[in-house]
């Protein structure tokens, strides 16, 4: 096998070059953006007299002392614990050279002393493992239906006059089943400002909306992966509802959150937002402290953002009442938030989405919404708790999906 490298302005381009020098045996093994083109490689079979050319051309063999493997880790253990660091692996197992010891005595103790941290670095490196895992499946998915539907682009199944709008939704990054979804409704219309404004009724009317801002009232769990902006936005609830109310009627309480400096971040928040946080580690502590708060008309629960799927389970059985929401950052990838949406069993009482952004388009969102049909409830953009939450519906989300697409 050889690897060769493709450089196109798209990856319809790109992929009819594949085809046109390797023919439909090469091998696709990735696909990204380099210098504001397409990149691919791909792997192709070798001609029998071209390896034999390249084997009289490489250099003589050097003898090296042989070396006895047997006792050896293999590859998937050693990446686990030295990049991952989820499973040990003694240090005469592994082949390193010139190792840090200082910084491996560190970790060694830091690990021993504080064995909470060491459970939550296992979780986070077992959870990022995990989603590398599902981003893979989720490539290979859509490479499988891209080939199903004959159309590498999706703009064969289309006509001419509308080709621009669906080149516009590949390079938006537009998964291929909401492409192939809408393909009939593209074609049924007669220019590109009908085919948008029909889009846009379609994606809005089938993702609910719960007007949560209207009378936000009671006990609220908002939960999601650690970098989702889950903090911000339950800053941003506690001071808008201060502002209307007194704020000695609102909380925020952390929940189970032993990341350092996870308290003062929160001590932080609720101090711009001018409400009382207090903290719970356990649920007898957050039993006991929603007992002393009941007189408060909103009481908001940040959960920590790793294995966000035991903390809902255990809280669902402390607070059923509760309303439980997902902040969702507007930029994930289709796995992150399938995987996300999974961590409530379906759940959810809202989505709520963070850094939504001008040029941000979020189409795995929206196609998680309408293959779950949980709600939206609010947004926000900026990364400052000053950035007050605004009420979302699906077709305010589709509307800044379709806003100043790049139509050539």
């Amino acid at each position: 096998m050889e690897l060769q490298r493709i450089l196109a302005k798209d990856s319809r381009a790109a992929m009819d070059k594949v085809l046109e020098l390797y023919g439909q045996d090469a091998l696709v093994v990735s696909n990204k953006k380099a210098n504001e083109k397409t990149e691919i490689i791909v792997a192709i079979e070798v001609p029998p007299e071209t390896e034999k050319t390249l084997s009289e051309m490489q250099v003589a063999p050097v003898d090296l002392p042989e070396f006895d493997f047997s006792d050896a880790v293999d590859f998937d253990q050693v990446m686990e614990s030295h990049v991952f660091k989820t499973t040990p692996v003694a240090d005469d197992q592994c082949y390193t050279s010139a190792p840090d010891l200082s910084l491996q005595a560190d970790r060694s103790f830091a690990s021993a002393s504080n064995p909470i941290i060491n459970d939550r670095d296992h979780l986070q490196a077992r959870e990022i493992v995990d989603l590398v895992k599902q981003e893979f499946e989720v490539m290979r998915r859509e490479f499988k239906l891209s080939q199903q539907l004959d159309a590498w682009s999706g703009t064969r199944a289309v006509s001419d006059l509308m080709r621009p709008l669906v080149e516009a939704f590949n390079e938006t990054g537009m998964p291929v089943g909401l492409r192939a979804l809408l393909s009939d409704t593209i074609n049924g219309c007669a220019d590109l400002n009908s085919a948008l404004e029909e889009i846009t009724q379609i994606l809005g009317n089938g993702i609910d909306h719960l007007p949560l801002l209207d009378d936000m009232q009671g006990i609220h769990l908002i939960a999601g992966s650690s970098g989702s902006g889950k903090s911000l936005m339950t800053g941003r609830l506690a001071k808008q509802k201060a502002l209307r109310c007194d704020s000695q009627d609102v909380a925020i309480i952390s929940y189970n959150d032993s990341r350092f400096g996870a308290w003062n971040q929160t001590q932080l928040i609720g101090s711009q937002a001018g409400v009382d946080c207090f903290r719970a580690n356990t649920p007898e502590m957050l039993e006991q402290l929603l007992q002393e708060l009941g007189s408060r008309s909103l009481i908001l629960i940040d959960t920590a953002g790793v294995d966000v799927q035991a903390q809902i389970k255990e809280l669902n059985k402390l607070l059923p009442e509760a309303q439980k929401h997902l902040v969702v950052a507007a930029d994930a990838s289709e796995a992150s938030v399938n995987r996300q949406l999974k961590a409530g069993s379906g759940d959810w009482d809202s989505i709520m989405l963070s850094r939504l952004e001008d040029e941000i388009r979020p189409w795995p969102v929206i196609n998680a919404l309408l293959n779950t049909r949980i709600p939206i409830s609010v947004s926000a953009s900026e990364p400052s708790i000053a950035a007050a939450p605004v009420a979302l519906t699906g077709h305010d989300l589709a509307d800044h999906s379709l806003t100043n697409l790049p139509i050539a």
